[in-house]
């Protein structure tokens, strides 16, 4: 597969900040893996901030569309991108999209508005959500559900590398719901690079 230019900064820029790193690695699920993505590494400077900023912007104006009110970062990785996004895409299209994150554990103090999630949800929304890695997908239909629960109305998910490990009960929710899955790279862009690497 040939990559578009986004796509191939994008990875370049992974390897260069060492936020993708080829070896054996132990998952947070316990299992063995022959890469592992830290997109915090990538967005630890104000340059990669604005690199991974242009990556997730380029692959919403090419695949997706300006179709979505607010933009969702689940805590923690997905809440700088969501912020980076929005206003990158208010410097290039002059697009105004709010967005906000949720909390890993309720506030209970101050308005109770915001007990969970933070940001200008607006009832009615239809929701983008960024994040750095898309794995089983449980983490990302468990949060659809709860902005559901508000009034939102999701449609879509982009995150940076897509691990192919999607559970089928989380693709048919996603399938069943019209909530399109995205991804800037797959595991199979990466492993194809370590091979080209090797040759």
């Amino acid at each position: 597969m040939v990559m578009r230019a986004f796509e191939k900064i994008f990875l370049d820029h992974l390897l260069a900040s060492g936020a993708l790193k080829f070896g054996r690695f132990r998952l947070k699920s316990g299992r063995v893996s022959s890469y592992f993505i830290n997109l915090g590494a990538a967005m630890a400077t104000g340059k990669g901030a604005s690199l991974i900023a242009e990556a997730y912007t380029s692959k919403i104006l090419a695949d997706l569309g300006l179709s979505f009110d607010y933009i969702h970062g689940p805590a923690y990785k997905g809440i700088p991108i969501a912020a980076l996004v929005s206003a990158r895409l208010y410097e290039l299209e002059g697009v105004d999209k709010r967005w906000g994150y949720d909390r890993k554990e309720m506030k209970d103090h101050g308005d109770r508005v915001d007990e969970w999630f933070v940001g200008g949800i607006n009832r009615g929304d239809r929701v983008l959500m960024l994040d750095d890695v898309l794995s089983d997908g449980g983490t990302k239909v468990e949060l659809f559900r709860r902005l559901i629960e508000l009034g939102l109305e999701p449609v879509a998910v982009i995150v940076g590398v897509d691990r192919r490990e999607i559970k089928d009960e989380n693709r048919k929710w996603f399938d069943e719901m019209g909530v399109r899955v995205l991804s800037i790279l797959s595991v199979e862009d990466l492993l194809e690079h370590a091979k080209s690497e090797k040759a």
